[in-house]
């Protein structure tokens, strides 16, 4: 599905034109930015299925620059339009569509001009998919049916090659842990090799600490958390655990380093 950003219908909020149809260039979408380093990237959001454009998505942009991810995002307009301004030229990009827990599929894209069109597509009629993408590292073993690492402890340099995706997405592939749904308790986090701990008569699941602090929520946290934002993940057995933080690590936990900490 095609749509010409030469026709609007009704006015953008990205972009900076007076009501009119005129040829559009790098400056209409991004007025503030340099034509001469900076690309740009506009297009829709739509779902595939229904054949309707998507209001109020986010779309992401990341890349790997100077040996660190990077990440940029902006929301659709209300027609649905989306322009992601300072990307570098010359890159290799990774754009995506989000909207809730549904993520559309990772668009590889190359800025090779300073502004193009890149339509996107996000289902919000079937089930969220599961992403099965994260390949193995060197070091990290395959482990089989879409197990990428095995190793305890994920840098931000072993990250550097994956597409974009959130925290939840990476982990539910470790060869050392095991996601469950319990009854009253929702989703939790065990250790693979650990035998199922009870308290309060329901599943105990491993503690989750982001910079130190511990999480209650667990699942939220790492699905809201991107891995263009992790510094350092250590995933530490009961007997680390229960070193490091006390009684509180009795069944294991995983800690999180970001790099705004």
């Amino acid at each position: 599905m095609r749509h010409s950003l030469l026709r609007p219908s009704g006015p953008f909020l990205f972009l900076a034109i007076a009501n009119s149809a005129a040829a559009q260039s790098f400056a209409d979408f991004c007025p503030t930015g340099d034509e001469a380093t900076q690309a740009a990237v506009v297009g829709y959001v739509t779902d595939p299925e229904a054949e309707t454009i998507i209001p109020g998505a986010t779309v992401a942009a990341s890349w790997v620059q100077d040996n660190a991810r990077q990440r940029i995002e902006v929301q659709t307009d209300i027609q649905g339009l989306y322009a992601l301004c300072g990307l570098p030229q010359g890159a290799e990009v990774t754009l995506r569509a989000l909207i809730g827990d549904r993520r559309g599929e990772a668009v590889p894209y190359t800025t090779a001009a300073s502004l193009a069109q890149q339509d996107l597509f996000i289902s919000l009629t079937g089930e969220p998919e599961t992403r099965e993408e994260v390949g193995s590292l060197a070091g990290g073993g395959s482990g089989g049916s879409g197990r990428a690492f095995s190793s305890e402890i994920i840098r931000a340099d072993d990250l550097l090659d994956l597409p974009e995706m959130s925290v939840y997405d990476l982990l539910r592939r470790h060869q050392l842990l095991r996601f469950e749904r319990v009854s009253g308790a929702g989703e939790v986090i065990l250790l693979m090799a650990a035998t199922s701990s009870a308290r309060a008569g329901g599943m105990q699941s491993i503690q989750l600490r982001i910079n130190e602090r511990r999480e209650p929520d667990a699942i939220g946290a790492i699905r809201d958390l991107s891995i263009d934002e992790i510094r350092r993940i250590e995933i530490l057995t009961r007997t680390e655990a229960s070193a490091r933080y006390g009684g509180d690590g009795f069944v294991g936990a995983i800690a999180i380093t970001t790099r705004n900490r």
